[in-house]
């Protein structure tokens, strides 16, 4: 009994001491709390931008105040290879609309999942939807549009907005942002508008295969964009009807300005057969022949009552020429492009290199039989329009002179105006265009395209494809304008834009997505 007694004495001694141990909970504070659930996000949306495998996301937020984060996430819808590694967070607000964009591993459908979090670490619902970002090469069941043709549509969209909608008179206007004077509305002088015209005309083309973009040129742009230039003809001077470099009666005209015109509008005329186009053509083809006359030998005055006989003149003439010819079958056409080709070529080509030179002017300008004077600089246009017009001679009549001409050419202006880059945009290295001029730029590039036609070699051509392709994924392109650098490499700043310049990057584009249609 004794040790039955002392037994039970043990054991109310350590029911004691264990509920003297036991420490007190308080209770929570009324302030402490915070709700175990937090709605989800909703108006979620992943779309495709234009740059390779990326998608911009966007959401409205739970209108909660204790709102802290969400939570992005992404997995193909095929298998786990290139899902997220981990959860994007993102800082966030009550109720607002926010957007971020991700660049995904691969270019295939995603499931791409959002989840709010609060305060108190408690999250939501999953909110999902499904994407797939473009790509370089996309498959053809999910979208046959060239690439470049997307990028060129969005840049023309861009131009639009920024240059040419609310402005005076519905014509482009010269710069972005738009600096107009006291004495001026900052209208573009018909250079930048024939300019910006080339790029509309490229990618006229390159929409035509494409009935949405086809649509959409032809009810945004083909009359607008016709009435817009044609508000720059005159008469000046008693001569032939021109394009000015300013709308009125009394501004001067210059031979290459309205030749760059005229290319665009036997070009449209060949696709649309409007007879207006031809019209138009001829108009410039007429003032063309009132600058040319048998001084130096032959060659088209740069301007009205100039002194200069330019390559920029009397090459361009020269295509201008050999398409009307290929439009009208008209022999007059023919034997003027085989003569100002010959003309350049025998004035203006330095034989070392056969690159040409920017013009000639007479010794003594009252002595028609006096010497020449070359003026030596080489750009690339006056390059890449003998180029042209030597593979269009040579589609016409067959003679091999003119494509061994062209490839002449060709050979010394891309090791001339090429140069070696290491791209980051594009992860490889490249030969891409030397910071220049991007309009001459555009204009050498037809030369190029013309003589890929004939001998299929990709060389040139691709090196343009790999500039641009560099120029739009790079920062050369501004996201929020679609604008691009004059330095196409990217990795400089610049806060004015030239619509001449913005014009070239949209033609060279839509061109890029005509060869790409074709299989480069």
């Amino acid at each position: 009994m004794k040790i039955l007694s002392k037994i039970i004495t043990l054991l109310l001694i350590i029911s004691v001491i264990l509920v003297s141990c036991t420490k007190n909970v308080d209770p929570p504070l009324p302030g402490d709390a915070l709700s175990g659930t937090i709605a989800p996000v909703t108006k979620l949306t992943a779309v495709p931008t234009t740059d390779e495998k990326e998608l911009e996301i966007s959401w409205t937020n739970p209108n909660d105040d204790a709102l802290l984060k969400v939570s992005i996430s992404f997995m193909p819808t095929t298998n786990n290879t290139g899902s997220a590694p981990n959860p994007v967070l993102v800082n966030a607000t009550k109720g607002t609309e926010q957007k971020i964009s991700l660049i995904m591993p691969q270019a295939v459908k995603y499931v791409v999942s959002v989840v709010a979090i609060n305060k108190a670490g408690a999250k939501s619902n999953e909110t999902t939807v499904q994407a797939t970002p473009f790509s370089v090469n996309p498959p053809a069941v999910v979208d046959n549009t060239p690439l470049f043709l997307r990028r060129a549509d969005t840049m023309m969209t861009s131009l639009v907005q920024l240059y040419l909608t609310n402005k005076p008179r519905d014509i482009w206007q010269s710069s972005y942002p738009n600096k107009p004077q006291d004495f001026w509305d900052g209208a573009a002088v018909i250079w930048g508008h024939g300019g910006v015209f080339s790029g509309y005309a490229a990618l006229r083309e390159a929409s035509e295969s494409y009935p949405a973009y086809k649509q959409k040129m032809v009810t945004l742009y083909d009359a607008r964009l016709l009435t817009g230039i044609d508000k720059f003809r005159n008469r000046a001077n008693n001569g032939p009807e021109a394009y000015a470099v300013y709308p009125g009666t009394g501004d001067e005209r210059f031979y290459d300005d309205n030749i760059w015109v005229g290319l665009d509008m036997v070009d449209l005329y060949q696709l649309t057969k409007s007879a207006g186009y031809l019209d138009r053509a001829k108009i410039v083809w007429n003032f063309v022949l009132a600058g040319t006359d048998t001084k130096m030998g032959g060659g088209v005055y740069w301007k009205e009552f100039g002194n200069s006989k330019n390559t920029c003149s009397s090459a361009p003439a020269a295509v201008l020429a050999a398409k009307l010819y290929q439009a009208t079958k008209e022999p007059a056409y023919l034997q003027s492009a085989k003569e100002l080709y010959e003309w350049t070529k025998s004035k203006l080509q330095d034989p070392s290199d056969y690159l040409y030179w920017d013009n000639v002017t007479l010794s003594n300008p009252n002595d028609p039989n006096s010497a020449l004077n070359i003026a030596k600089d080489k750009y690339q246009y006056n390059s890449g329009q003998p180029m042209q017009a030597a593979v269009l001679l040579y589609n016409i009549t067959g003679e091999t002179k003119y494509l061994t001409d062209a490839q002449n050419i060709a050979q010394s202006a891309y090791k001339k105006w090429f140069i070696p880059f290491a791209s980051y945009a594009l992860g490889e290295q490249i030969r891409i265009l030397e910071p220049g001029h991007v309009w001459f730029q555009a204009i050498m590039f037809r030369g190029f395209i013309e003589l890929y036609k004939v001998d299929h070699n990709k060389t040139y051509v691709n090196a343009f494809k790999k500039t641009m392709s560099n120029a739009w994924l790079s920062n050369a392109r501004n996201r929020t304008t679609n604008l691009i650098n004059n330095d196409l490499r990217g990795g400089t700043t610049q806060t004015s834009f030239d619509i001449l310049m913005q014009g070239a990057c949209l033609e060279m584009m839509a061109r890029l997505a005509l060869l790409e249609k074709e299989g480069l």
